[in-house]
C-alpha cells in the first residue's frame, strides 16, 4: 500500500465523517431530547447518552461495507453528543428551578418565622 492509497482513504474517511454528522444533525429530535431532559432531570440524562440512534437504511443503498461502517460509528457519535447535549440543557434548567423553588421556600419560612418572634437559626 502506497503512501498516496493510504491518503486517499484517509480522506474518503473523513468526508464520510463529515457527511455523517451533518446528516445526524439534520435528523436529530432536538426539542424532544431537550424536554426528555426537561421532564425526566437525570434519568432524561442517562437515557440520552444510552439510546443510539441508527441511520436509515437507505443512506447505505449501493456503498461498501467499509462506508456503511464508518458512517454509522460517526453518525452514532454525533447523534449521541446532540442528544446528551439538548438533554442536559433540559436538566440544567430543572435543576435551576428547583434551586429557585428551594431558595423561594426558604425566603418564605424566614420570614414567617420572624413574624412569629421564632428565631429560624
Amino acid at each position: 500500500m502506497d503512501l498516496d492509497h493510504k491518503q486517499k482513504i484517509d480522506l474518503n474517511r473523513e468526508q464520510i465523517q463529515i457527511t455523517a454528522e451533518q446528516d445526524a444533525e439534520s435528523d436529530a429530535n432536538k426539542i424532544i431530547w431537550f424536554i426528555v431532559g426537561l421532564a425526566l432531570s437525570i434519568i432524561g440524562l442517562l437515557a440520552a447518552y444510552i439510546y443510539q440512534q441508527d441511520p436509515p437504511a437507505s443512506r447505505f443503498f449501493e456503498k461498501s461495507e467499509e462506508y456503511s461502517l464508518f458512517y454509522t460509528d460517526a453518525y452514532k457519535a454525533k447523534s449521541r453528543s446532540l442528544q446528551v447535549k439538548y438533554a442536559l440543557v433540559g436538566f440544567l434548567i430543572t435543576a435551576a428551578l428547583f434551586i429557585i423553588y428551594i431558595v423561594f421556600m426558604f425566603s418564605i419560612y424566614s420570614r414567617m418565622f420572624r413574624l412569629t418572634g421564632y428565631d429560624f437559626f
